[in-house]
């Protein structure tokens, strides 16, 4: 079974999944519920970072309007936007100059990650302390935004420790945006291993659409055991049991089935009346 708890690293081995594969099908043959655990020049750097921590409209994703350091003067917007950029130049929001370049993508991604890593955490370098910019929750998901490497957020994961370390919380929209561009990037794994080592990362799991969104990503494309330990964060995280929910149950029944090992189509048959019973009591929208 998966162990987030304490001080020790979540670590899935081989072992671990079969033994989950173990009791999912225990608990299924007795039809209970699942509960397994820039850009190009200086001026278009300087407003590309700015649009990330202005008080204007966000980039990339809707706002949130939370900041690491409360101030008493700044508003953040919780506005959604449709704009790919948000240049903001002496607090008056500009007219968006169009789809960014790989160039400025690369150069905004370089700056806003050396930005964010210089003022999250416990001590900041002095310089940052001195800057009157704050760092908003927002801030990730322009950077995911930005990101277009499966590397590149690799390296922000890396950050995630820091903002759990200075006691901040990652809202469910970061985690739906986190999933979201770890699918687009065709590396949901990523996101599975962040979710998998919370006393590392310090990133939860706590919203269904997220955990929905990765398990559609993993059961598509990638082995049943992904999905079984996505399964067993379910119970970790407290969301509702696979075969409580719907559209979890029917992806988790469908990869079991693609998977047609002899364990895997016990399971899937047995979550087949489950899947059933909620669609009977699922009225259609």
């Amino acid at each position: 079974m998966l162990a987030l708890a304490g001080t020790r690293r979540s670590c899935i081995s081989a072992r671990h999944v079969s033994k989950q594969l173990q009791v999912i099908r225990s608990n299924t043959l007795a039809r209970r519920n699942l509960h397994p655990t820039s850009v190009v020049s200086k001026t278009k750097k300087k407003q590309a970072t700015q649009a990330a921590f202005d008080d204007g409209d966000d980039a990339f994703f809707a706002a949130e309007g939370d900041e690491l350091f409360a101030s008493p003067t700044a508003k953040a917007s919780s506005r959604p936007t449709t704009t790919t950029t948000a240049d903001v130049v002496g607090g008056t929001r500009q007219k968006p100059k169009g789809k960014l370049t790989v160039e400025e993508r690369a150069n905004g991604f370089e700056e806003l990650y050396q930005f964010l890593s210089d003022r999250i955490g416990l001590h900041p370098p002095a310089k940052a302390r001195r800057d009157p910019r704050q760092v908003r929750k927002t801030a990730w998901q322009h950077l995911f935004g930005l990101a277009t490497t499966e590397e590149h957020l690799e390296r922000v994961t890396e950050l995630f420790p820091k903002w759990r370390d200075a006691r901040q919380q990652f809202t469910p929209n970061i985690a739906e945006a986190f999933v979201g561009r770890c699918e687009e990037l065709r590396c949901p794994t990523l996101a599975l291993k962040v979710f998998s080592d919370h006393s590392k990362y310090g990133f939860d799991l706590n919203h269904l659409p997220a955990a929905r969104h990765l398990l559609h990503s993993l059961h598509v494309e990638h082995p049943l055991e992904k999905s079984i330990v996505l399964s067993a964060l379910y119970g970790v995280y407290k969301l509702p049991a696979i075969s409580s929910d719907l559209v979890s149950c029917a992806m988790v029944t469908a990869a079991c089935f693609k998977a047609k090992t002899e364990e895997s189509l016990v399971i899937a048959q047995a979550l087949v009346p489950e899947l059933k019973d909620l669609l009977e009591k699922t009225r259609p929208e």
